[in-house]
């Protein structure tokens, strides 16, 4: 799953980046223009011309139409027209006389003016400014002469073609209608024209994520938007690189003729997971046993994680010999399950895969291995995940006492000091870092919970406060109710051997990733 296959995909990669990317970016390249009209009318005052504008994209070749209207006007008794208003109105599309009148219309336009606007492909020479955009313009005005016995109105009509090279930042005037001595008086006009101009609209900047697609069988059809883009190889994965930014369908078809679809959101940079069709299991837990530290496990259906039944009563919380000096109490923890090792990638792919939801923007240095914990993972997202298992993130009391016990250990395995038979710790950067989980037996808490000290460090529930011990409740706390960071306990592959305590408290502002922050659920038990 996470490494892309070669193989038999790689026949179908180009097909995979038209059907994905580079077509939709051909059908998105068309170049447009935009283009604005305005129709003013110059008073016979010093009073504001009357004006409005419209304005929209066109991609080049095609047509794009506006209308403007200037005036309202009346019949009157001699089959002539009298004056409602002077406004000017204006609007996209073609005006074919038939539409409902504009809000605030009560008579008829006196003046009609439709263009037709079509940008050229440009043949211009660049220009000072750089960019010109040609412009094909059909230019209809139509003129009320008087209205006919049955109360129509009667027009004349003039139209002409003409063709503009207009430069950014400047436009092109074009005279509509040089008003007449009853024009002047009635609308209080000397004339009016139309102003277009326009600017070459650059294409957006296409961005791309990646999808790596699980069928149940190799050799499966891979389609994305309905086109075939390859096969999954003998690992049953594809991966599609350079899928453009947003909505798709994924699908396969295997050879028993079994057809499977699954939308998916692809953010860009990112790789996203999906198995469509794929069967996900209830939320069920199902009864394993007793551990060999004489405590009931659970497996959880739905990743196949064991659980720790860990029981209720007080234990005592916090360390003063640990660093940070977190202050003892005693605090009362009600029953609960918690996952006996870390959460490893194989059990979040299954997340992302049923989800949609791409891998993390950061992956490890050391690769992504199946049986190790995930990580660069987030505290929201980590919430997502055991809230999908059909559990929560446990809660700082509960990690602390699975980790310790009753007995007042400083670590989850006693008073001995770490050395690499019981944890995970102090690896170099630029080595391998994590370890599987469960790899160090010797180092398992009174429960049985293995890599409760070091490996990752592990989200809790608890909101950050440093100095939350000083007011939590003796039972059940559940962390402050607000705050800008999340606590993690247990330490981690990068820290020094001290941070393994058991009561060792760290924290993570909201949305922060990193390559040893990890996480494992909690439960109310069934």
């Amino acid at each position: 799953m996470k490494n892309p296959p070669i193989g038999t995909v790689f026949r179908g990669l180009l097909a995979g980046l038209l059907a994905a990317g580079l077509a939709g970016e051909v059908e998105g390249a068309d170049p447009r223009v935009a283009v604005r009209l305005e129709a003013l009318a110059t008073p016979m005052t010093a009073a504001a011309a009357n004006a409005c504008t419209a304005s929209r994209e066109i991609v080049v070749g095609v047509n794009g139409s506006f209308w403007a209207l200037v005036g309202q006007v009346h019949p009157d008794a001699d089959r002539a027209w009298s004056v409602a208003d002077s406004e000017i109105r204006c609007g996209t599309s073609a005006f074919a006389g038939t539409e409902p009148r504009p809000n605030g219309f009560s008579g008829v336009p006196y003046v009609k003016i439709e263009a037709s606007i079509t940008p050229q492909k440009s043949v211009t020479p660049l220009t000072r400014s750089g960019t010109a955009s040609d412009l094909a313009v059909l230019l209809t005005v139509r003129k009320l002469s008087g209205f006919s016995a049955t109360g129509q109105p009667v027009y004349g009509e003039v139209a002409q073609r003409r063709r503009f090279t207009i430069e950014s930042g400047e436009d092109a005037l074009v005279p509509v209608l040089a008003a007449d001595p009853r024009e002047e008086g009635e609308f209080r006009i000397r004339e009016v024209m139309l102003r277009i101009d326009a600017r070459p609209v650059s294409a957006p900047a296409t961005d791309y994520g990646h999808v790596s697609i699980r069928s149940d069988s190799a050799g499966a059809e891979i389609f994305l938007d309905g086109g075939l883009v390859g096969r999954t190889s003998h690992d049953k994965t594809a991966f599609l690189r350079n899928v453009r930014v947003g909505d798709h369908e994924a699908q396969i078809r295997e050879a028993s003729g079994r057809v499977a679809r699954q939308m998916v959101h692809v953010p860009k940079d990112l790789t996203v997971l999906v198995a469509p069709g794929a069967s996900v299991a209830p939320n069920r837990l199902v009864v394993v046993g007793k551990n060999d530290r004489g405590y009931e496990e659970y497996r959880r259906n739905r990743d196949g994680a064991v659980m720790v039944k860990i029981p209720e009563g007080e234990f005592h919380m916090g360390n003063l010999d640990t660093e940070g000096h977190p202050q003892p109490h005693t605090v009362y923890v009600s029953t609960f399950l918690m996952d006996k090792t870390p959460v490893t990638w194989a059990q979040y792919d299954r997340f992302l895969e049923a989800n949609g939801w791409p891998l993390p923007p950061d992956e490890p240095y050391w690769g992504i291995h199946d049986d190790q914990p995930a990580v660069f993972v987030t505290w929201e997202e980590s919430r997502a995940f055991c809230e999908w298992v059909g559990g929560r993130l446990p809660n700082e009391a509960e990690r602390e006492k699975a980790a310790r016990g009753t007995d007042e250990r400083k670590y989850p395995w006693g008073d001995e000091e770490p050395n690499p038979t019981l944890g995970t710790f102090r690896h170099n950067w630029g080595y391998t870092a994590s370890d599987p989980v469960g790899s160090h037996p010797a180092g398992a808490s009174p429960y049985g919970l293995l890599d409760m000290g070091g490996n990752v460090w592990e989200w809790v529930e608890d909101w950050w406060d440093a100095d939350y011990f000083r007011v939590s409740p003796k039972k059940d706390p559940g962390g402050p109710t607000t705050g800008r960071a999340h606590v993690v306990k247990g330490g981690s592959w990068d820290s020094r051997p001290s941070v393994l305590s058991a009561s060792s408290r760290n924290f993570g502002y909201i949305g922060y990733r990193e390559g040893d922050y990890g996480f494992r659920c909690a439960a109310d038990p069934p």
